[in-house]
C-alpha cells in the first residue's frame, strides 16, 4: 500500500471505530421505541404481525451489535476498513429498510392519532439515527432517504386528506434532517481528517523524539497475548510492531538478563510498584550488545482494567561516557594501568585487608633508569611508546590478585598481596630487573630496559598508605642516587637521608633567591703555546652552612626539581657578564658554558643567548656552549640549535666525547666547532693501548674534519706528553690547574705554562 493510499484506509478505520462505538447505545434504544410501537400501535392494526416486526428488528439489532463486539476484540493492526465497513452499513442499512417497512406492516389506517404517532416514532428513530451514523454524510443521507422514501410512499398510498398533510410535513422534517445530516457528516469528516493530520503529526514529532534519545514505550492488556509497541522501540529490537507477544521481546533480552527481566516484570504486576530493569539486546549491526534501560509501571485502563506500559531507554552510550568517565578517573590514559588515585584507593583497602587477616602485603616502587634522556633525545613519542611497552611487560609478570599503577612519568607501583614477608617481593623485583635482558626497539635504538626499585612491607614498614609508600619512595631513591638498576628494602637509615634530599632541595630553591651560586674557571692550555686560551664555567654553590658545594651534589637535583635552566640562565648571564669585563680588562679568553639537554632545546633558548650575548657586547669567539653528547641523537633539532647560534658567532663544543651514544661515523654530521675527549680514555693514557688508539683516532679525525679538539682530565706529565706528541691542540686538567675564582684566572692569564720533568708546572 502506497503512502496515498494509506490515508484514507487510516481515515476510515478512525471514521468506522466512531461508529462502532455508538452502535450499543443506538440498538438499544431503537428496540425500546419498537417495543412501544409495538404495545401502543400493534394492537390498532395487526399484533401478531408487529410481533414479527419487533423479531425481524431484533435479528438485526443483535447482528449489529455482534458485529460491534468481534469489532472491538481486533487488535488496531487486524482492523481491516473496506470490511467492517461494509459490514457496519449493512447493518445500518438493513435497519432502516426494517424501520420503513414498519410503515407498510403496521401503519394504522383507521386511527389518524395513532398515524402522527407511528410518524412522530420513526422521526425519532432518525434523529437517533443521526446522533449515532453522523461520522460518515453518506450513509445518514441514506439512512434518512430509506425511511423517508417508505413514509411518503405509504402515505401517497392512502391518498387521504390527512395523509397529504403528513406527507408534506414529513417531506419538510426529514428534508432538514437530511440537510443538517450531510453538514454534520462533512463537518465530522473534516474533524477527523484534522485528527489523522494532528495524529499523525504528533506521532511523527513523538517517533522523532523517540529515536533522538533512543526511547520507546510498549503497552500490555494482560489479557491479550499481543503487546503494541512503539514505532521507535519495535525498530530498536529489530521487529514488527503487529502480532508481538511476550516470548517474542524476552527471546531478543541477552539470555543471562531474561531472568532479570521477568521478575521485574512479575513484580510490576504483583505489587503495583514501578520496577526499573536493565538489560542487554542484540545491536542492529554486528554482535554486539545494546544496554537498555527499562521502567515498568502498572497502570489502569479506561475500563477499570489493569496494564502493564513500559518505558525502554538505549543507555549505550550514556554507559560508555560513564565507563570513560571512570577511566578517566582511575585508569591512566597512556599505559591502561591504575592511575595515582586508584592506586592509593587500592591501597588503603588492601591495608585494612591484610590487618583482619593477619597478613603481610607489599609494595614495590619502580623509577625507569634513563628514561628522561630516551625523552630528550628520541623524543616524546618515542618516549610514550618505552612506556607502554614497559607497562605491558611488567603487567604479564604479576599474579592476578597483584596490582601495579602507574603514579606519573616514569613512575611504577606494585601491590603484592598475601606474600610471605620479604621473599616474595625480592622474587618480584629480580623478574622486573631480568627484563633489561629484553631489547625494546625505538626507531633504530635498542634499548633494554633499566630500572631502580624500592620496597617497602606491611606492617614492617608502616600501616599506613602514605607511610607505606613514602618508605617505598625512600628505598628507590637511595637505589637511585648509588648503583641504580637494581632494589633495596626500606630502612630507617633512608628517611634520614631522604629528609636530607629535602633539606637539600629546600636549600637549592633559596640558593637562587639569595644569589648563592658563584662561578669557577678551569683553563684550556694549548700545547703549542703554553699560554691559556679559554677557560670552562664551572658553578659552584657557596651554602651558608655547609660552605662549598661542588656541582656533583646538586646538579641532578636540580634537575629532577625543574630547576636547571633556571640555573642555566644564571650561567649564562654571569658567563657573559665576566666576558665582557675581562675584555675591558684586555684579557682575551674564549668562555665555554655547559648547558644541560633539556636547556639546550627548550623553546626560546636560542633567543635568550643571542639577547644576553648583544646586551654584553660580545664577539665571535667570545662564548662557547658544551653540550653533551646525547643531545646529538636528534640531528635535526640539533643542527637547527647549532646553526641559528653559530649564525651570531657562538661557537658549539661536544663535551665528553666517546661515552655516550656517538660514533666516529657521525662527526661528519655534527654541526659543532670543538670536540671534547672524555676524561675516561685520557685516565688510560699513555700505557692502555686501547685507549691510546681510541684517543689518536678521535683526534686525527677531528682534526680531519676541521673541528677543535680538546683533552679533558689530563693529571699527568706522560698524559701530557702524549697529547703533545699526538697534535692535540688544547688540554685541560688537574696537572694544569684545577677550577680557580675569577681572581686566580686573571692571574694566571699571563703565564707560560711547560711540561718539565718534575710533574710542575713553571712559567
Amino acid at each position: 500500500m502506497t503512502p496515498a493510499d494509506h490515508k484514507p484506509s487510516s481515515i476510515q478505520l478512525m471514521q468506522i471505530e466512531l461508529l462502532f462505538k455508538g452502535l450499543s447505545f443506538s440498538t438499544a434504544g431503537s428496540l425500546v421505541v419498537a417495543l412501544a410501537i409495538v404495545l401502543i400501535i400493534g394492537p390498532r392494526t395487526d399484533q401478531q404481525l408487529a410481533w414479527e416486526w419487533f423479531g425481524f428488528l431484533s435479528l438485526v439489532s443483535i447482528y449489529r451489535w455482534l458485529s460491534h463486539y468481534f469489532y472491538s476484540g481486533l487488535i488496531l493492526g487486524s482492523r481491516v476498513s473496506h470490511k467492517w465497513g461494509r459490514l457496519f452499513n449493512s447493518g445500518a442499512y438493513m435497519a432502516a429498510i426494517t424501520w420503513g417497512a414498519s410503515m407498510w406492516l403496521l401503519y394504522p389506517v383507521h386511527y389518524p392519532e395513532y398515524q402522527v404517532l407511528m410518524i412522530l416514532a420513526l422521526a425519532g428513530v432518525a434523529g437517533g439515527a443521526l446522533a449515532v451514523l453522523s461520522y460518515d454524510s453518506k450513509i445518514i443521507i441514506y439512512y434518512q432517504a430509506i425511511l423517508l422514501a417508505c413514509i411518503e410512499s405509504r402515505l401517497l398510498w392512502e391518498n387521504q386528506p390527512f395523509s397529504i398533510e403528513l406527507a408534506v410535513l414529513s417531506l419538510f422534517y426529514f428534508g432538514f434532517l437530511m440537510k443538517g445530516g450531510h453538514e454534520i457528516g462533512r463537518n465530522y469528516e473534516e474533524l477527523i481528517k484534522l485528527r489523522y493530520d494532528t495524529e499523525k503529526h504528533n506521532l511523527a514529532l513523538l517517533s522523532t523524539t523517540e529515536e533522538i534519545a533512543r526511547i520507546g514505550y510498549w503497552q500490555w492488556d494482560m489479557l491479550s497475548p499481543f503487546i503494541k509497541l512503539s514505532i521507535n522501540l519495535a525498530r530498536m529490537c529489530k521487529t514488527d510492531q503487529s502480532q508481538v507477544t511476550m516470548k517474542t521481546c524476552l527471546d531478543k533480552v541477552h539470555p543471562d538478563d531474561r531472568r532479570r527481566v521477568k521478575m521485574a516484570i512479575e513484580s510490576a504486576i504483583e505489587t503495583g510498584q514501578d520496577t526499573t530493569v536493565e538489560y542487554r539486546i542484540r545491536a542492529e549491526q554486528g554482535d554486539d550488545w545494546v544496554i537498555m534501560n527499562q521502567i515498568i509501571k502498572r497502570i489502569e485502563t479506561t475500563e477499570g482494567e489493569h496494564a502493564l506500559l513500559g518505558t525502554v531507554q538505549d543507555i549505550s552510550i550514556i554507559k560508555s561516557a560513564e565507563k570513560k568517565i571512570f577511566d578517566m578517573a582511575y585508569f591512566d590514559e597512556l599505559t591502561g594501568l591504575a592511575n595515582r588515585s586508584h592506586f592509593h584507593q587500592h591501597l588503603d583497602e588492601q591495608i585494612k585487608q591484610a590487618k583482619r587477616q593477619d597478613k603481610s602485603l607489599a609494595i614495590l616502587y619502580i623509577d625507569l633508569d634513563g628514561f628522561k634522556e630516551i625523552n630528550d633525545t628520541l623524543g616524546h613519542d618515542r618516549g610514550d611508546e618505552y612506556l607502554k611497552v614497559i607497562s605491558s611487560q611488567l603487567k604479564n609478570l604479576l599474579r592476578d590478585v597483584d596490582f601495579i599503577a602507574r603514579l606519573g612519568g616514569d613512575e611504577f607501583c606494585i601491590i603484592l598481596s598475601e606474600i610471605n614477608r620479604g621473599i616474595d617481593a625480592s622474587m618480584v623485583a629480580d623478574r622486573c630487573l631480568a627484563l633489561s635482558q629484553q631489547t625494546i626497539e625505538l626507531d633504530t635504538q635498542q634499548i633494554h630496559p633499566k630500572m631502580s626499585i624500592g620496597i617497602a612491607t606491611y606492617p614492617e614498614d608502616g600501616d599506613q598508605a602514605n607511610t607505606l609508600l613514602k618508605a617505598a619512595d625512600t628505598a628507590m631513591y637511595s637505589v637511585k642516587q648509588s648503583s641504580k638498576h637494581t632494589y633495596a628494602f626500606y630502612n630507617p637509615q633512608m628517611t634520614s637521608d631522604s629528609i636530607a634530599r629535602l633539606q637539600l632541595e629546600a636549600d637549592l630553591q633559596k640558593a637562587l633567591e639569595n644569589d648563592e651560586f658563584e662561578l669557577w674557571y678551569q683553563p684550556k692550555i694549548h700545547l703549542g703555546t703554553g699560554r691559556m686560551s679559554g677557560a670552562e664555567a664551572l658553578i659552584r654553590w657557596q651554602h651558608p652552612q655547609r660552605g662549598m658545594v661542588p656541582p656533583d651534589q646538586f646538579i641532578s637535583t636540580a634537575e629532577r626539581m625543574g630547576l636547571i635552566n633556571k640555573i642555566g640562565e644564571w650561567v649564562l648571564i654571569t658567563a657573559c657578564k665576566q666576558q665582557q669585563k675581562w675584555k675591558q680588562q684586555n684579557i682575551h679568553l674564549s668562555i665555554a658554558i655547559n648547558i644541560a639537554s633539556g636547556h639546550f632545546s627548550s623553546q626560546g633558548f636560542t633567543e635568550k643567548v643571542e639577547q644576553e650575548f648583544k646586551r654584553f657586547e660580545l664577539a665571535p669567539g667570545d662564548l662557547e656552549i658544551e653540550i653533551t653528547e646525547s643531545q646529538t641523537r636528534n640531528p635535526e633539532e640539533h643542527i637547527n640549535i647549532c646553526r641559528q647560534l653559530q649564525a651570531k658567532g657562538i661557537q658549539i663544543a661536544i663535551d665528553d666525547f666517546g661515552t655516550g651514544y656517538s660514533s666516529l661515523s657521525v662527526l661528519k654530521q655534527l654541526e659543532i666547532d670543538t670536540l671534547k675527549v672524555d676524561r675516561e680514555f685520557i685516565r688510560e693514557l699513555p700505557h692502555e693501548p686501547a685507549a691510546a688508539l681510541m684517543v689518536s683516532t678521535i683526534v686525527n679525525m677531528s682534526l680531519a674534519l676541521g673541528y677543535n679538539v680538546v683533552a679533558e682530565g689530563v693529571e699527568t706529565r706522560e698524559q701530557a706528553e702524549f697529547l703533545r706528541d699526538l697534535g692535540c691542540p688544547l688540554v685541560q686538567g688537574y696537572y694544569f690547574s684545577k677550577p680557580v675564582t675569577v681572581a686566580r684566572i686573571e692571574e694566571l692569564v699571563d703565564t707560560h705554562f711547560q711540561i718539565d720533568q718534575q710533574d710542575a708546572l713553571v712559567s
